[in-house]
């Protein structure tokens, strides 16, 4: 699966695009996929696990919008929706939508769930896609749980490549190309803090500037760290890799909270 975007001038794309699964609904997607299912279905730990939290090859799907966003269909309205930023976590990858927290906060507000978080997704891409959507869809408020620092997007040609520490996506020509520049640059911790920090100070200047309310919470913070409940129900998704019902329920009280 190439996990890149393709550039245009509008940068508001999602590679979800590049997937096929715009206007779709689909049984596997990101990380929760067929193959790593029926591996783990072969092993009887992880096995019990997934009969413990109650996952099988069919509760769950995914249901993205033209736009190629895990989202409710974009309207002209405003003041009628919530925007979500974020990566994985926020777009609810191994968990059926309703048991995600954007979706919880959402029905919680009685608003629009217009969810932007892509799996792999940076702290630049929320700024990327902030830049793009938010003067669109004039939301009521925007909500964005911060990737963690260490992630990044770097221009090549005609894409847009998501650098995560560690990542075995991208193809070997390209890693070729970027690996030493973005191990160089990971090499010191306060060129990632300095790029969270001003993506962050952008989207939030973004909606100063349109009078829209902002919560913004770092995933790296202490208060996912210290959260027993959150720290504990970590990997109880349908894929083994992402939090499950327990977390997402914590987070979507921790924002509606800091409202």
């Amino acid at each position: 699966m190439e996990r890149t975007n393709k550039m245009t001038k509008s940068y508001g794309q999602s590679w979800y695009l590049n997937d096929g699964y715009c206007g779709k609904t689909v049984t596997w997607a990101d990380s929760d996929t067929k193959k790593r299912f029926d591996e783990n279905m072969a092993n009887a730990e992880s096995r019990s696990k997934l009969e413990k939290f109650g996952w099988t090859r069919d509760n769950v799907t995914y249901s993205f919008n033209k736009q190629g966003f895990r989202a409710d269909d974009f309207t002209s309205g405003a003041n009628d929706s919530v925007v979500f930023l974020g990566c994985s976590l926020t777009m609810g990858a191994g968990v059926d939508l309703k048991s995600s927290w954007a979706y919880k906060v959402a029905s919680s507000l009685g608003l629009r769930r217009y969810n932007l978080a892509v799996g792999g997704g940076s702290a630049d891409m929320c700024f990327r896609l902030a830049h793009h959507w938010i003067s669109r869809l004039r939301p009521k408020y925007v909500m964005m749980l911060t990737p963690l620092t260490g992630r990044m997007e770097i221009v090549l040609e005609k894409h847009i490549i998501p650098c995560i520490p560690n990542m075995t996506y991208l193809p070997d020509d390209v890693m070729a190309r970027i690996s030493d520049y973005y191990n160089a640059w990971l090499s010191y911790p306060a060129n990632a803090e300095m790029n969270q920090l001003k993506n962050v100070m952008g989207v939030q200047m973004i909606c100063n500037n349109l009078g829209i309310p902002i919560i913004e919470i770092p995933l790296d913070t202490t208060i996912f760290i210290k959260n027993e409940t959150l720290t504990q129900s970590f990997c109880e998704g349908r894929d083994l890799m992402h939090p499950g019902k327990r977390w997402n329920d914590a987070v979507a009280e921790t924002f509606l909270n800091k409202m």
